[in-house]
C-alpha cells in the first residue's frame, strides 16, 4: 500500500498556509513538513504540518526551527516546530516535493516534544 500523507513527506501546498492569519502565522503558499503518522493521516485524512519557510527570526533564536540547508534536500530554509497545524492536503492540491531525511524528521519530532510534553 502507498502512503501519499506519510510522516517525513515534504509537500507544496497550493492554496494560502493557515488562511486567515494573524500576528506572526505563517501565510502564503509554502512546502510543508508531514510529523503525524500515517495511522492518523489515513484515519483523519487531515495531516499535522509544520511549515518550511526561509523567514522565522524570531523561532530561529528561540530554537523553534530546524534547518534543511545542509539535509541534502532541494527544499531549503527551515522547518518551524512552533506551528503546528492540521490541513486539508487534498482541498488545497498539497504535491509531494520530497522525502526529508530521518535524522531532520527526528530532530523536528523532539522539537515538537518539547513544546507539547
Amino acid at each position: 500500500m502507498r502512503l501519499r500523507w506519510a510522516r517525513s513527506c515534504c509537500k507544496w501546498t497550493e492554496e494560502k498556509f493557515g488562511d486567515p492569519i494573524t500576528g506572526h502565522e505563517q501565510s502564503g503558499k509554502r512546502p510543508v513538513l508531514i510529523v503525524s503518522k500515517a495511522s492518523f493521516n489515513k484515519l483523519t485524512r487531515l495531516p499535522i504540518v509544520v511549515p518550511v519557510t526561509s523567514g522565522g527570526n524570531f523561532a530561529r533564536a528561540a530554537g523553534f526551527t530546524v534547518s534543511l540547508n545542509d539535509a541534502g534536500t532541494k527544499t531549503t530554509g527551515v522547518i518551524r516546530c512552533d506551528q503546528p497545524r492540521t490541513i486539508n492536503m487534498r482541498a488545497r492540491n498539497g504535491k509531494r516535493l520530497k522525502r526529508i531525511p530521518d535524522a531532520v524528521v527526528n530532530e523536528v519530532l523532539a522539537r515538537l516534544d518539547a513544546i507539547l510534553s
